[in-house]
C-alpha cells in the first residue's frame, strides 16, 4: 500500500493530463474562432474570487493612511485652487491631484490662481496627473502626454493616471512604469510612494492591486477644516468620486478611478506586497492537484471493486462517483491557495491546477493506452510493476 501512495505512476498521470492541457491552449490560441474562449480563460483570475469571499466577510478594514477628498461638484478652476491652496496647508504627507487641467481658459483669474497654488506650500510634495497619449509600438512606447497647463513652470511632480485594464475590461493591475520616448514615465501612485520613501521604484513595471475590505475616508472640498486629522500626515488624493465617465469595473464591483488609485497607493505602501508564483511554481501546484486526485480515485477505486455491495459496484462505475472526487480535491486546493493568499500575500493561479483535476482521467486514460502498446511491443519488466499493470490488455 505504501509502494502505491508514492507510486511515480500518479505523478506522470498528472504530467500527461497536464502536457494534454497545453496542447488544446495552444490549438485554442491559434483558432480564430476560440478566440473569445482564450480571451475569457485569460481574463479570469481566482484573485476575484478571493476579494469576493473577503469583501462579503463583514470585516472591513478602515483606511488611517488615505483620505480622498471629492471636488465633484466644483467645475470653476479658482474654486479649486482654494481647495488645493486649503490641503497643502492642512499639511497632508503627500497631496496627490487626480485632475489635469489642459490648456489656459481664462476663467476668471482661475488659470493664475491653479498655477501660484501648484507652487505655493509644499510643492515638493504635490502630485500632479498627466495622460501618456499617442503609442506608438514601433517607436517603443508612447509619443506624447496630456500634462497640466502650468506643469513647466516650476520643478513639480507628475504622474500618468492610465489604466491597464485585462480583456474582460476590469481593473486589476496598475502601472508602475511605461515607455515614454526615449525613457520611463512614472504612474501618480509610483510617484506618491518615491516621494513617501524618497526612492525609486525599478523592480516591476505592473503592480497588482490588492482590493481588499477597506473603507477609505471621503472628506468633501468643503468640509476640509472640520476633518484635519483626515487630513494632516495622511497621503491625500484630490477628485471626483461620483462621477459616471470616471467609474470602472474591479474584482469588487464599479469603482471611481480615485478608489482605484487609493488601493493602489495603498498595495505598494503595505510592507506586505501581493508575490505571484513562479511558471515552475504553477506547474508543481497542478502536479500536486493531479497527483492527489488520481490517488484518490484509484485507492478508493480498488476499495469498492472489493466489495460486493450492488450499490458500491453502481457508485464505483457512475461519472458522479468522479465528480464528487474531483469536487472535493478542487475544495482543498482552492481553500490551500486562498489561505497562502490571505495570509502570505502569495498568489499562485490555479486555473491551470483545477483544470488538471477536471481532465485528469483522460491523463489517465491517455497513460494506460500507452502502457498497452508498450505491453505488446516491448519486453520492459518496470511496465508489470504498474499500478494499472491488471488493467492492461
Amino acid at each position: 500500500m505504501f509502494k502505491s501512495i508514492f507510486h511515480i505512476d500518479h505523478i506522470i498521470v498528472a504530467a500527461l493530463t497536464i502536457v494534454i492541457i497545453e496542447i488544446l491552449v495552444v490549438v485554442a490560441v491559434n483558432l480564430d474562432f476560440l478566440s473569445p474562449v482564450v480571451r475569457a480563460l485569460d481574463s479570469f483570475s481566482m484573485t476575484d474570487v478571493y476579494y469576493k469571499i473577503e469583501n462579503r466577510g463583514g470585516q472591513t478594514e478602515y483606511c488611517n493612511t488615505i483620505t480622498l477628498v471629492d471636488m465633484t461638484e466644483l467645475t470653476r478652476r479658482q474654486d479649486i485652487a482654494n481647495v488645493i491652496r486649503e490641503i497643502k496647508a492642512l499639511k497632508p504627507a503627500v497631496l496627490a491631484v487626480d485632475i489635469i487641467f489642459e490648456g489656459q481658459i481664462q476663467d476668471g483669474d482661475g488659470d493664475d490662481l491653479l498655477a501660484k497654488a501648484s507652487l505655493d506650500g509644499n510643492a515638493t510634495g504635490t502630485v500632479w496627473a498627466n495622460k501618456l497619449t499617442k503609442y506608438k509600438e514601433e517607436d517603443g512606447g508612447f509619443q506624447d502626454c496630456l500634462h497640466s497647463f502650468f506643469i513647466e513652470e516650476g520643478e513639480l511632480h507628475e504622474g500618468f493616471v492610465n489604466l491597464v485594464d485585462d480583456p474582460a475590461k476590469t481593473i486589476k493591475r496598475y502601472a508602475i512604469t511605461l515607455p515614454y520616448k526615449d525613457t520611463l514615465a512614472y504612474s501618480l501612485p509610483a510617484q506618491v510612494v518615491r516621494i513617501l520613501k524618497k526612492g525609486d521604484l525599478t523592480e516591476e513595471r505592473t503592480h497588482t492591486i490588492n482590493y481588499k475590505p477597506v473603507v477609505f475616508p471621503v472628506v468633501k472640498y468643503d468640509e476640509l477644516s472640520s476633518y484635519r486629522e483626515l487630513i494632516e500626515g495622511h497621503i491625500v488624493l484630490l477628485g471626483t468620486t461620483q462621477e459616471e465617465r470616471e467609474m470602472y469595473y474591479t474584482p469588487v464591483g464599479q469603482k471611481s478611478g480615485m478608489e482605484i488609485l487609493a488601493y493602489t497607493i495603498l498595495s505598494m505602501t503595505e510592507s506586505s506586497p501581493i508575490r505571484h508564483a513562479s511558471r515552475w511554481m504553477i506547474i508543481l501546484w497542478a502536479l500536486i492537484a493531479g497527483y492527489l486526485t488520481n490517488l484518490i480515485d484509484f485507492f478508493l477505486t480498488k476499495r469498492i471493486e472489493n466489495r460486493r455491495s450492488t450499490l458500491m459496484v453502481f457508485i464505483s462505475q457512475s461519472e458522479f462517483y468522479d465528480k464528487i472526487i474531483s469536487f472535493v480535491v478542487m475544495m482543498l486546493i482552492t481553500w490551500a491557495s486562498f489561505e497562502l493568499y490571505v495570509r502570505q500575500n502569495y498568489f499562485v493561479d490555479t486555473v491551470l491546477a483545477l483544470s488538471t483535476i477536471v481532465l485528469i482521467e483522460e491523463g489517465r486514460l491517455l497513460y494506460v493506452g500507452l502502457l498497452s502498446v508498450l505491453k505488446k511491443k516491448t519486453k520492459w519488466k518496470w511496465i508489470e510493476k504498474s499500478v494499472y499493470a491488471k488493467d492492461l490488455k
